[in-house]
């Protein structure tokens, strides 16, 4: 492992990762406060949860579509922020803007008017389906907000300045907890409204989060904002760069959210499909929070590539792709550790929920935990070093192909046809990352997946 060896890397890792990791960090808490207090509802709580679920799905197949867009602007801005092109980036903060807010109000009318269409492609147990009907069309208004609040952070990122974003997170958690848990719960004049009270208190912290980052933009005078006429002015050639590079991204995201769908779909058909969903509802929120370093290690890693690919160092640019992907071993061994110990003592913190949910989270988080090595070596090559270098298209073609000719058909056997237990299937899924992480190691030890070069400052896509 020569990272250890190459001090400038591992600084500039951690100074870019600690605080990614950070903000995911307050995300994931923020979720699994969620969680935790609908699992603490006097009734009902293993429906409310799998409702919880389905409905923050369609929540994360929306942040996914802003991602990928985000991502994509990152890939520019990483790179004419280190070659000097600075004056470049207020006007993809603002082509960034327009494609968010389309999304943004497709997906809003979508999941507020036609709730029971949306949560209908799960097609599932009426138990919890109105439930899941209900909390969506509220928390789709959230939508509005998060969308600005997404893109201003991952920009903020491209141009290493993350203090503002982690403020505004942490302020954005604060509020939502405790939000959530005077809707639901009542206090201070407000009558208690249940579960749906959580879908109201996001609505609420997630204005605050966008309030106080946008204000911190300005106050701080981060490069992101100019003229309204040169922010919506946009370069020619720009617009066909970027949507030959997020049209790949976008795809790989989508294809890869929609397999998660599908699993779902998959795991509300087995018997006692109430407990199979809250427990791997309650494992996914314990995951997620120690899986923030995987995510941290790997966009720190596309920054810093993206960044020496704009200065035009290929030798080193090939250096720190192999260290990288040294570095995403070791966070996949610490992730895998954590998560096992987790597995003992997190689950019995959902009160309310049943004993049965409980063991199915327990045994799933360990399932995770032996996994995690796996996870972030695709991520890693996949955000981190292939994307960097522009090989989006690659990444695309061979993700979704592999999640959906290997992963997706053994799932839907598995549960549909032979009624696996979920542990099984969730195994399953895992052959995929599996032959991702050899496929893609062997990608990033060759030449073809560097498409980017930089001369004189003025980048350019090779052919």
């Amino acid at each position: 492992m020569s990272f250890w060896k190459d001090k400038v890397f591992l600084k500039k890792v951690l100074l870019l990762s600690l605080p990614i990791a950070f903000q995911n960090l307050i995300t994931s808490i923020l979720n699994i406060f969620d969680q935790l207090m609908v699992g603490w509802l006097p009734t009902n709580a293993d429906n409310c949860l799998s409702a919880v679920l389905l409905s923050n799905q369609i929540v994360f197949i929306y942040q996914i579509i802003l991602f990928a867009a985000s991502n994509t602007a990152i890939i520019f801005i990483a790179q004419y922020s280190e070659s000097g092109n600075k004056s470049k980036i207020p006007p993809i903060m603002g082509f960034l803007f327009v494609i968010g807010a389309v999304i943004c109000l497709l997906c809003t009318l979508l999941c507020s008017i036609f709730p029971n269409l949306v949560i209908g492609l799960f097609a599932p147990q009426p138990e919890y389906s109105y439930l899941a009907q209900d909390f969506l069309s509220i928390v789709s208004f959230s939508f509005i907000p998060m969308c600005f609040s997404i893109t201003l952070n991952f920009t903020m990122r491209g141009i290493k300045r993350m203090k503002v974003g982690l403020t505004a997170n942490i302020i954005g958690v604060i509020s939502n907890i405790g939000f959530n848990y005077l809707f639901m719960f009542g206090g201070l004049g407000i009558e208690g409204m249940g579960f749906i009270g959580a879908a109201y208190g996001t609505i609420v912290s997630r204005i605050i989060e966008l309030v106080v980052m946008f204000v911190g933009v300005i106050l701080f005078r981060y490069p992101l904002f100019s003229s309204l006429k040169n922010m919506f002015t946009f370069e020619k050639g720009f617009v066909p760069k970027y949507f030959k590079m997020f049209f790949p991204i976008l795809c790989n995201e989508i294809f890869w959210v929609l397999s998660s769908t599908v699993y779902l779909f998959v795991y509300d058909k087995l018997p006692n499909s109430e407990i199979a969903l809250a427990g791997m509802n309650i494992a996914q929120s314990v995951d997620k929070i120690v899986s923030v370093a995987m995510i941290g290690v790997g966009s720190a890693a596309g920054i810093i590539i993206g960044n020496v690919i704009g200065d035009g160092n290929e030798e080193m640019v090939r250096d720190y792709s192999k260290k990288s992907w040294w570095f995403s071993v070791f966070t996949g061994l610490i992730i895998g550790l954590m998560t096992v110990v987790g597995a003992f003592i997190v689950p019995s913190f959902f009160t309310e929920v049943s004993l049965d949910a409980q063991h199915t989270a327990k045994i799933l988080l360990i399932l995770f935990g032996t996994t995690a090595v796996l996870r972030s070596i695709s991520f890693m090559t996949v955000v981190g070093i292939l994307r960097s270098g522009g090989d989006t298209t690659y990444c695309m073609i061979i993700e979704t192909l592999l999640i959906w000719i290997v992963s997706v058909p053994l799932v839907f056997y598995g549960g549909l046809v032979s009624k696996w237990s979920i542990y099984v299937l969730y195994a399953l899924t895992n052959v995929s990352e599996l032959l991702k992480c050899i496929v893609f190691t062997i990608r990033t030890k060759g030449k073809k997946w560097l498409k980017f070069k930089a001369t004189e400052k003025e980048l350019s896509i090779q052919n």
